[in-house]
């Protein structure tokens, strides 16, 4: 895989975007330390500190895609290899929150943001932001957020674990192309915060109590509330917790 080192940059994942057509790699990394308007969720920034976290964009070029279902089959797919990337380093208690974000005992410790760009012939580039907190210790305007360096007590060497979570990502097309989209759905579910449980959401300015019964897309999840089922888009429903 093709590797670009950033000293410093606004965000890893519009850098992709200005120079992916001229990169014939079908697979490449973008990454830094020293990111400044790192784009999130909804339109959010993430703030990172500089030289304490990993900001990471990969420009995944598939050869074919079922255009209903390739986004959110990556975005599963990606939350599952971060899950497995923390896993080996033996970081306690992860979880995904739906949609996108990585969780350590309830703590965010990564997100993931997925932007499609259209190539000239009408197919799909996918552009993947990966933001995770390393070494950072302080997160006085984020809720809800710690890093791993928090939870280990381990100051973590940056280049190292960067080359450790690229190689997670070496295999990511035989992965896509070889495991269904149910079977991913399946892990993904499984390993999802909250799954099975009743939790408090924030929805048009109102709190609500729901259960995940179903995730139906990578912006669209199916709630049980008050004995019905209905269907939430990611930009309405925040989940409190």
């Amino acid at each position: 895989m093709k590797l670009i080192k950033l000293n410093a940059i606004d965000s890893t994942n519009e850098y992709i975007k200005k120079i992916k057509s001229n990169v014939s790699d079908k697979f490449f990394c973008v990454y830094t330390y020293s990111q400044t308007n790192g784009k999130g969720q909804r339109g959010n920034i993430w703030e990172s500190e500089p030289n304490k976290n990993i900001c990471i964009s990969l420009c995944y070029k598939p050869l074919t895609c079922e255009p209903n279902y390739t986004s959110f089959k990556l975005n599963m797919l990606v939350s599952l290899i971060i899950l497995e990337f923390f896993e080996e380093l033996k970081i306690p208690k992860l979880k995904v929150k739906w949609p996108n974000d990585i969780l350590s005992d309830g703590k965010k410790i990564s997100g993931i943001l997925i932007e499609t760009a259209l190539r000239s012939n009408n197919s799909n580039d996918y552009i993947i932001g990966i933001g995770l907190n390393i070494n950072q210790n302080n997160f006085d305007n984020i809720n809800n957020a710690s890093s791993i360096k928090n939870i280990t007590g381990i100051d973590y060497d940056l280049n190292h674990l960067t080359i450790r979570l690229i190689n997670f990502f070496e295999d990511l097309d035989n992965r896509f192309n070889q495991n269904s989209i149910d079977d991913i759905k399946s892990e993904y579910v499984n390993n999802l915060y909250g799954n099975n449980s009743v939790m408090k959401f924030a929805n048009d300015q109102k709190q609500l109590h729901g259960k995940i019964i179903d995730v139906i897309s990578e912006n669209k999840i199916k709630l049980l509330v008050n004995d019905k089922e209905i269907v939430f888009s990611s930009g309405d429903l925040k989940l409190i917790f």
